[in-house]
């Protein structure tokens, strides 16, 4: 408990909002995503999924996760821990996308989430997510600051090659691998 907290301070310091980020792709996703204050029809749904469900995941970024569906227009979601079948069901509110949970296909997924304990506990898998994305694909982590062991995860996933574009808000870690962006880091207060 004393490592999140710890934590979230050095986060404070180290983080921005949309001024600090000079990429055009970064900026619109969070002007126009992360802090889009409209109230959705899908909100009272997604309040009501996290009231039933113990889930590892507050309604703040449960919104945000939905509005990430329409915004980047992902049609498919991977998400290979049975236990985020909660996550499956807030992306899918009022968005037509198709979920997997197959961790052996070989398709490739516009959108794949996963708790960073994942990553901890089967660190060959990595690799097999990353024949898992195209250029478009975000890798969405939960809980990349939860303890050190997942701040190390996060960090070596930040220096991979295939990794272009990572952005920590905390709770979430956002990775992107757009070919044409330049490899950056973003550190985003939401």
């Amino acid at each position: 408990m004393f490592f999140k907290i710890k934590s979230y301070f050095r986060f404070l310091i180290k983080s921005t909002n949309q001024h600090g980020v000079h990429s055009p792709f970064i900026y619109s996703l969070i002007t126009k995503c992360f802090y889009d204050s409209k109230k959705k029809d899908s909100y009272p749904k997604i309040k009501s999924i996290i009231k039933k469900n113990i889930i590892d995941i507050n309604l703040k970024n449960a919104k945000l996760l939905n509005r990430l569906i329409p915004y980047l227009d992902y049609k498919s979601v991977l998400i290979p821990e049975k236990s985020s079948n909660t996550i499956g069901e807030i992306l899918a509110i009022d968005n037509s996308i198709s979920i997997s949970c197959s961790k052996t296909d070989k398709k490739k997924y516009d959108l794949i989430y996963l708790n960073i304990s994942f990553l901890e506990k089967n660190p060959a898998y990595l690799e097999t997510l990353f024949s898992k994305v195209h250029n478009d694909s975000l890798l969405l982590l939960q809980a990349i600051q939860s303890s050190k062991e997942h701040q190390s995860i996060w960090n070596k996933l930040q220096d991979n090659n295939n990794v272009k574009v990572t952005i920590n808000t905390f709770d979430l870690g956002f990775v992107f691998f757009r070919k044409e962006q330049e490899k950056e880091h973003f550190t985003i207060r939401v």
